[in-house]
């Protein structure tokens, strides 16, 4: 991958099926393509032989009822035996991970995520460092990219109605007094790229059931402070003057499901064009 993308702009389009790639087969421009490791190996190979800088994931949202970082735990309580699911021991963490990078290994992408656990920010913290041990027991191309889950903390802080004569000073008791020393114990693990996580909320009415939960200057106040590389979910028509502004990188896979069958919003426009073009489109509606 040509290192120039680093420290600007550059749109990344998510995808986990062989009909969201061809869509991005005509499109003209610096460009980025993610895809989670659970995709099938033809798709995986077609996308590095593709040419455009190559990202990796876990796939956060896969198997959500039976996670891989869970392991199930029994006992005998009350005459009964209780079984439960429970965060997995370190070896079967390792080992897990050791799985993941391997297959990551045979797909040569130029960047791949750590894997982490959407809502929980300090198990993430954990199976970064983990994952950081794990990456650097033999050579590899590919950059590994932290992910911060900064949304759980933004969307569920408890804010006091009527402050507290003794209370800590208010940047102490702030989403940001959390995660700043978040993001600098992933800096301080050895991670040169960051990403931020988590920012995307359920939404049953959107195809792919999530939505993004920051304004735009919500965002760039986040942005300003956190000075991360990429936002996962954040890539938006609405979105790219900030994203532009603080030359990050961020991924969607919003265009890509769109159907003008169902949706006339882009019927005469394009949009994967538009988030390409350097002036921005801040006043369009994605």
């Amino acid at each position: 991958m040509n290192m120039n993308f680093y420290q600007r702009f550059l749109p990344v389009f998510s995808v986990n099926w062989l009909g969201l790639f061809h869509k991005l087969k005509n499109i003209e421009g610096d460009y980025g393509i993610l895809a989670p490791i659970s995709c099938n190996n033809s798709l995986l190979i077609k996308i590095r032989k593709f040419g455009k800088p190559f990202f990796i994931d876990s796939g956060v949202f896969d198997n959500q009822d039976y996670p891989w970082y869970c392991q199930q735990y029994c006992e005998y309580l009350n005459h009964r035996w209780v079984r439960d699911l429970g965060l997995a021991s370190e070896p079967k963490l390792r080992q897990k991970i050791r799985d993941y990078l391997e297959r990551c290994d045979k797909f040569c992408p130029d960047f791949v995520f750590t894997q982490d656990i959407f809502g929980e920010p300090l198990l993430s913290l954990y199976l970064a460092r983990l994952t950081w041990e794990e990456y650097w027991l033999k050579p590899r191309k590919y950059t590994l990219i932290g992910v911060v889950q900064v949304g759980y903390a933004i969307y569920n802080w408890q804010q006091k109605v009527v402050p507290r004569l003794d209370c800590l000073p208010p940047h102490y008791e702030s989403p940001r007094s959390f995660l700043a020393p978040l993001i600098s114990a992933y800096r301080d693990i050895g991670y040169d790229y960051i990403a931020l996580g988590g920012l995307l909320r359920a939404d049953k009415t959107r195809n792919t059931g999530w939505k993004f939960g920051l304004s735009v200057e919500e965002l760039d106040e986040l942005l300003t402070w956190s000075r991360p590389e990429f936002v996962l979910g954040g890539l938006a028509l609405t979105r790219t003057e900030v994203l532009r502004k603080h030359n990050v990188w961020a991924d969607s896979t919003g265009w890509l499901w769109w159907n003008d069958k169902y949706d006339s919003k882009f019927r005469n426009r394009n949009g994967f064009q538009e988030v390409l073009e350097p002036t921005g489109c801040s006043n369009q509606t994605a």
